[in-house]
């Protein structure tokens, strides 16, 4: 009896669940497709001026019934690693962020239906000084930074009348500084010059002091002898200081307060000369090794990021000695690993090196390929500056004129452009090796050096105050 009593619960449960699977859903599932709203007025790039206002005010129409919309503004400011944010149909705000690229995020709710929508453009921030040229000169007495407008205008002595200061003297170098991996924007830049003070750091976009070369230590400097800065992909910056190589940390954020700094100098017994040449590694991510000449010891020398290597390399070929050079290193500069120069003075006479490195995933070669005399030894001065095109020709100079020099064939030929016999304190090779950048007292000449060309005059400066050592053009 209980074995039947069972069945006859067990059919009655089949039964229902069969009937309420039977049963007519009557809900209406009749959808109605809304289209998007129609927008009009929203550009891709907004261009504005730090200060300036900025007004984003586009025409949205929605198809859903009443126009009857609510708009979110979210301005992505990676800088501070957050968002501004605005709740009105209109964007209407004065710009006060840096001279940057900046995304936004626009969401329209429909709040007939509460459907959102997504849109998304680009505010492009500018300052007085986001487009132009800065150059750095002077004399032994001051340094002085000057700014030149893309009209031609000169602005001398900027940073004096930004900051109210005067720089010290002996002028050197212009160096941004700009992360590639994080925005990859110009924000700062060192102006290196003489003495014990060494530099200062300025903000890119106001020209503002942000700290002196002694105050970017983790333990301040008593003296910073800035001798030359490298640039690093990451934003920060390898300098030889004090006749030492310098790492910039960037362990921490790169919006971190002490990214950047400098530590410790890289431990080792070595007296640098004021030039570094570094190799990235196969991804171009990061240096790979530099190769710096020990002045005192008058020899070349292997540096890992970090890590004195000494000459801890095997030389093949025998053109020269790397090990034991025994000469005064004036120049050098790479075209590839594989093809360095070196042009250097022995008791009195120039030398030109050519050599080649291995130095990647802990190889050790150097190739010593060729030592000679220089054929443009008798034009080299003790004032001669150098630079090199990436076409593989070099420039310098000698007695206020300019030479153009070709490794391959050895021909030297004399630039068009004069400069009243003035000695040339500045070159430097722009736009790809069309351009030449020449500076001599209160003066900057832009020279044409492209195909065809040797050196005719573009455009002339006037009023620089001394004389020119660097430039940096942003455009």
């Amino acid at each position: 009896m209980l074995q039947a009593m069972k069945k006859i619960y067990l059919f009655i449960l089949c039964l229902s669940a069969i009937a309420a699977g039977c049963y007519k859903d009557k809900g209406n599932y009749d959808y109605v497709d809304v289209p998007a709203p129609v927008m009009s007025g929203l550009d891709s790039v907004y261009h504005v001026m730090s200060g300036d206002s900025l007004i984003v005010a586009p025409v949205i129409t929605l198809n859903s019934g009443p126009n009857d919309y609510s708009c979110e503004w979210k301005i992505n400011v990676p800088e501070r690693a957050t968002t501004d944010d605005y709740f009105t149909r209109d964007l209407r705000i004065v710009y006060g962020l840096g001279a940057a690229r900046y995304t936004v995020l626009l969401k329209v709710t429909d709040n007939n239906t509460g459907q959102k929508y997504y849109y998304d453009f680009i505010i492009s921030g500018q300052t007085a000084f986001t487009r132009g040229s800065l150059v750095l000169s002077g004399d032994a007495g001051s340094t002085s930074l000057s700014f030149i407008k893309p009209d031609g205008t000169l602005q001398a002595d900027i940073y004096e009348a930004i900051n109210k200061t005067v720089l010290p003297g002996g002028p050197r170098q212009i160096v941004q500084v700009r992360n590639q991996f994080y925005m990859n924007q110009i924000t700062q830049y060192w102006l290196t010059f003489g003495g014990n003070e060494g530099g200062v750091l300025i903000d890119a976009n106001t020209l503002g002091k942000v700290r002196s070369l002694k105050e970017n230590f983790y333990q301040p400097m008593a003296a910073a002898r800035a001798d030359y800065f490298l640039r690093n992909l990451n934003g920060t910056t390898t300098a030889i200081i004090n006749d030492q190589l310098f790492m910039g940390t960037f362990e921490t954020a790169p919006f971190g307060s002490y990214y950047g700094f400098f530590g410790v100098a890289v431990n080792g017994e070595y007296k640098l000369a004021p030039q570094l040449l570094q190799e990235l590694t196969e991804n171009g991510q990061a240096v790979s090794h530099f190769l710096g000449f020990d002045k005192e010891k008058q020899r070349f020398v292997r540096f890992l990021p970090g890590t004195y290597l000494d000459t801890t390399y095997t030389v093949f070929d025998s053109a020269f000695v790397p090990k034991d050079l025994g000469m005064d290193l004036l120049y050098m500069e790479k075209f590839s690993d594989n093809d360095i120069y070196a042009f250097c003075d022995s008791l009195g006479k120039t030398m030109q090196l050519r050599f080649g490195l291995n130095w990647r995933d802990g190889r050790q070669q150097f190739n010593a390929r060729e030592m000679k005399k220089f054929k443009g030894d008798s034009l080299v001065t003790a004032t001669t500056k150098w630079a090199v095109s990436p076409v593989g020709v070099f420039y310098f100079s000698g007695n206020g004129k300019i030479y153009r020099f070709n490794p391959l064939n050895e021909e030297i030929r004399e630039l068009n452009a004069a400069f009243g016999g003035k000695d040339i304190t500045l070159l430097k090779i722009e736009q790809n090796g069309n351009v030449l950048v020449v500076g001599v007292e209160g003066e900057l000449h832009i020279l044409d050096t492209s195909v065809g060309h040797f050196g005719d005059l573009i455009r002339k400066t006037t009023g620089i105050p001394g004389s020119p050592t660097d430039i940096f053009i942003r455009e």
